[in-house]
């Protein structure tokens, strides 16, 4: 399966893109031949929290939620 990144757009606060914009320099600090952005942080931040969520839901289903089906 192919996958292809795409542009989103969010808005937060303003301190939370402050911490990454730090968290992105460090990083940097860490390793300066590679790059790093604030929004890369955040998008890694973002990716890694929605697939734990799908994990737990397909954990969930498979082990039995003791919902009834519809």
């Amino acid at each position: 399966m192919k996958t292809r990144k795409v542009q989103l757009n969010l808005y937060i606060l303003e301190s939370y893109r402050n911490m990454l914009g730090r968290m992105a320099a460090e990083r940097m600090l860490k390793n300066p031949s590679k790059s790093a952005s604030a929004s890369q942080i955040g998008a890694e931040i973002l990716c890694r929290y929605l697939d734990g969520l799908v994990s737990k839901e397909t954990f969930h289903d498979e082990a039995g939620s003791g919902k009834e089906p519809e």
